[in-house]
């Protein structure tokens, strides 16, 4: 089976980063805006560059002797942000592979299971459901609780105002939304693979799945290539994110 989990939940958080552009700051404000967004940029860049490897944790230092007042304050909300649902995100993914999601539909693997009544696959598809069901009440709470936080930040009050919108804006436009929904939907059309495989007689021969019922083939093919077009789908979605993430760096 395909690799479909490793999408990088990164590119809808940087819209944070340029909640200033929209403002006509005052002339004292010009020095601490550009200094704001040229360590943002630096951040930025590093965040984005150690969340491709969502093996490893993160490791990005928040704190920045550049900044000052409010700016300290906010990068240091914005950067949390960002920092915490990329973590958050690769956290998820290392827990699925820790359940070798990634193995769901190995051939070789099913074949062995098979002799124990598929025990092992059913206790990795109850796992992943947990594990996606608390991934997705997780996200839930930190949106909610960011917003809390964006609107009790000890800053000036348009500067509150300005983060809660971008708050709100970003997940209008929030791709790993997007993304965990496909993701869901590859999950129970390889949950419905499995049933076939329960329900009907295979044979594997080679790296393929041989079935002695003509209706069984299809209806294996048939979800076999909508996971395909899934993930191509999934795909497309962090080429984007990573092209618009890099273009802003």
């Amino acid at each position: 089976m395909r690799r479909i989990f490793i999408i990088l939940g990164f590119a809808t958080c940087t819209v944070f980063a340029l909640l200033f552009y929209q403002y006509h700051v005052q002339q004292q404000e010009a020095v601490q805006l550009q200094t704001y967004q040229t360590v943002m940029q630096e951040k930025m860049a590093l965040i984005y560059e150690q969340a491709q490897d969502w093996l490893t944790p993160m490791n990005v230092p928040i704190q920045d002797e550049r900044l000052k007042d409010d700016y300290q304050v906010i990068a240091n909300f914005v950067l949390t942000q960002m920092i915490e649902n990329t973590e958050a995100r690769n956290a998820y993914l290392r827990e699925l592979h820790a359940l070798n999601w990634h193995k769901f539909l190995d051939i070789e693997r099913l074949e062995q299971d098979r002799q124990q009544n598929y025990s092992q696959t059913k206790q990795m598809l109850q796992q992943v459901h947990s594990l996606t069901d608390r991934y997705q009440q997780q996200n839930e709470q930190r949106v909610q609780l960011a917003l809390e936080q964006a609107k009790n930040l000890p800053i000036k009050a348009r500067f509150r105002q300005q983060l809660a919108d971008s708050l709100r804006e970003s997940q209008k436009s929030d791709q790993t939304h997007a993304l965990f929904e496909l993701e869901q939907q590859v999950l129970l059309k390889a949950e419905s693979i499995f049933g076939i495989l329960q329900q009907y007689k295979w044979m594997r021969k080679n790296q393929t799945f041989m079935f002695y019922e003509d209706q069984a083939v299809q209806q294996f093919n048939t979800l076999y290539r909508e996971i395909f077009q899934l993930n191509a789908q999934m795909e497309q979605i962090k080429k984007q994110n990573a092209r618009a993430v890099e273009q802003k760096l």
